[in-house]
């Protein structure tokens, strides 16, 4: 089976639009999404809209939790809380309806999926560095852990050294490894790289392949300001950061 790995679309249309027309080229079985597919962007209601017809193995991430519940807004910075108060009144109750559905993990065959860490994901923690994942590692079971939420791609293997952050893109993942990866943003990337990030998991091969394709930043960028979203967060498309 392979799998298409989206994360933190955040309702950038004209990300998701690319990275679903490369997704078409690679003929995957099926798609994951690791949440956040609302928040940031100008286009929550036509983003949800696309991944509900993709019919993904989904979680829930803290954007979309944030828009279903005041709380979990208020460890959030000006600009994320002002997003989601704009993505409340830009959504249909349907949507509203698909993201309530989704849960913080799910599995699949050898493979664990959460937003932000497997230890305590409704605590929404980030995991930035091969050194940050030591005692993630206890809280799974799995071979293969996908997670999301720090819009930085990262490939970590556990040895017996401890973990080890593997350079990629492309890397084979050992029968008897265990491993946590991150694909990236499709929507904010923020390593340096504007292009929108994704991931292709081959579970038959055994073989993760982190994918990055160029698409209209700038467009992007206008129409969050042009719908009066705060414009740090169209500025910061330009340069991935």
């Amino acid at each position: 089976m392979r799998y298409i790995i989206l994360s933190d679309i955040h309702g950038n249309l004209e990300a998701m639009t690319a990275v679903l027309d490369r997704a078409k080229d690679l003929k995957p079985d099926g798609y994951i999404c690791l949440g956040d597919i609302v928040g940031y962007g100008a286009s929550p209601e036509e983003v949800v809209e696309l991944v509900r017809e993709l019919d993904p193995i989904a979680v829930m991430g803290n954007h979309d939790s944030a828009v279903l519940n005041d709380r979990e807004a208020f460890a959030f910075n000006k600009q994320a809380r002002d997003a989601v108060s704009w993505t409340r009144s830009h959504i249909s109750e349907e949507s509203r309806q698909y993201l309530r559905s989704l849960p913080l993990v799910r599995r699949l065959d050898s493979v664990l999926c959460v937003h932000a860490s497997p230890s305590k994901p409704a605590e929404w923690g980030y995991l930035l560095s091969a050194a940050a994942t030591v005692d993630q590692f206890t809280a799974f079971d799995e071979p293969v852990c996908l997670i999301g939420h720090s819009h930085c791609p990262l490939i970590v293997k556990m040895t017996e050294y401890g973990p080890t952050e593997l350079k990629g893109p492309t890397e084979w993942l050992a029968a008897d490894g265990r491993y946590i990866i991150n694909v990236g943003s499709v929507g904010q990337p923020r390593d340096g790289d504007p292009r929108a990030a994704f991931g292709l998991l081959d579970l038959d091969d055994r073989v993760v392949t982190l994918l990055r394709v160029k698409y209209d930043v700038a467009t992007a960028r206008e129409r969050i300001i042009s719908a009066g979203l705060p414009a740090l967060l169209g500025e910061r498309l330009l340069n991935g950061s």
